[in-house]
């Protein structure tokens, strides 16, 4: 698919310095979007999960990328598998939501049944069709990779793998041991992981790449009265792996979102007092952004659902033995209003500027010093536009529909 914007266009965003956003119709258009879909999101590696969200054989969760449904299932102790639960047989879903499928996906229309890995086990009455072969109609599988306890899945089976585009940013979290980290979820089933956003998926992403608005739109929260701004480094620039990272120095030992901005669970006990002083802000292109602080890490993930809307996946990770203490669902229970306030601002926020996108005076700005992240996250996507574009052409050139 051609891109429905000329590519010119998207030229202003990727000056360096001197970047504007891209296009207010790259927020807005559903054919833009449908675009997208092609040259982002079945191109690229994506984030869907963690591995404690199915700890047993047979435990399964879902996730959708713009309207494509996928289930992720642990297939074996060591393995996890990637599957398209539409059933081949009439398209129905055997699969939804998450749960534990007790060894096999069962459709329930015509009670075809699929294994762990997707391959047809059972169809009852089809022996009487002589040119049925069960092996031709297995779930379509997708690309796995494991990264820090972090699933990810790909649709391109041409695309590289993950792990050497992720060097340097695992340099940057290292002493944080993600892998050995789980969500909150494991010992508060009242948390809630996953909600849904009416706005384009990019406006989330800018808003989680840039720390221009902290001091403003956060202004009143603890976490950043207790940061010091004139500290703010890019400590992490790495285009070709898609990674960047933003430092902040607290004033104070222990920062982290909570009613006081200091921690009031223990520190992660591998960090030293300098880490325990620093807040970085992670995002790995196109779909999960990392605050690492110095009790936790929060974990975001997010997939497109339409041109104006998301659903965001968020884990906030412990150490093991903070979430084993007796009284961890208590006192982590008195941070949430103040987690809430700071997330309801940035979607108070992210709400109106997808309006403003979407009005007939929606601006394109000018990227500020102060959103370094932005203009490199404008290049890595016009790159891979250019790149769609450009197949595009190739397969219309040769007589391709």
């Amino acid at each position: 698919m051609l891109s429905p914007i000329p590519l010119e266009r998207f030229a202003a965003s990727v000056r360096g310095t001197s970047s504007e956003f891209l296009p207010p119709e790259a927020y807005t258009s559903p054919s833009f979007y449908e675009f997208e879909l092609g040259a982002i999101w079945r191109k690229e590696w994506l984030a869907v999960g963690r591995l404690e969200e199915i700890p047993n054989v047979g435990d399964y969760f879902s996730v959708t990328v713009g309207q494509e449904p996928i289930t992720v299932v642990r297939a074996s102790e060591g393995e996890i598998v990637a599957l398209s639960p539409i059933c081949r047989h009439r398209g129905m879903l055997v699969a939804e939501g998450s749960g534990n499928c007790r060894g096999a996906f069962v459709c329930r229309y015509h009670s075809w049944s699929y294994d762990l890995r997707g391959e047809l086990r059972g169809a009852p009455q089809m022996a009487g069709r002589e040119d049925f072969d069960r092996r031709r109609y297995s779930l379509p599988r997708l690309r796995v990779e494991l990264w820090r306890g972090i699933i990810f899945i790909n649709f391109d089976e041409q695309a590289g793998p993950l792990a050497p585009r992720l060097k340097k940013l695992d340099e940057l979290v290292n002493d944080w041991h993600i892998e050995a980290l789980q969500s909150e979820a494991v010992r508060d089933p009242s948390f809630k992981s996953m909600i849904d956003h009416a706005w384009n998926w990019k406006v989330y992403t800018e808003g989680q790449s840039e720390c221009y608005h902290c001091d403003k739109l956060h202004a009143s929260t603890p976490i950043m009265k207790a940061l010091d701004f004139s500290t703010m480094s890019l400590d992490l620039d790495d285009p070709d792996g898609g990674t960047w990272a933003i430092g902040l120095r607290s004033r104070d030992i222990d920062p982290t979102i909570n009613q006081f901005g200091k921690a009031i669970l223990p520190p992660i006990a591998t960090l030293s007092d300098e880490q325990r002083r620093i807040n970085y802000a992670v995002n790995l292109a196109p779909n999960v952004f990392m605050a690492l602080m110095a009790d936790s890490v929060m974990l975001v993930s997010w997939m497109p659902l339409g041109p104006r809307s998301m659903r965001v996946k968020r884990h906030r990770l412990y150490p093991q033995s903070t979430l084993a203490m007796p009284d961890f669902v208590e006192i982590h229970g008195t941070e949430r209003s103040a987690v809430r306030e700071f997330v309801g601002q940035d979607e108070y926020a992210l709400e109106r500027v997808q309006i403003g996108l979407s009005s007939i005076f929606a601006p394109r700005g000018p990227v500020a010093p102060n959103e370094p992240i932005l203009a490199a996250f404008n290049k890595w996507l016009v790159d891979r536009y250019q790149r769609a574009d450009v197949q595009a052409r190739a397969m219309n050139g040769s007589g391709a529909a």
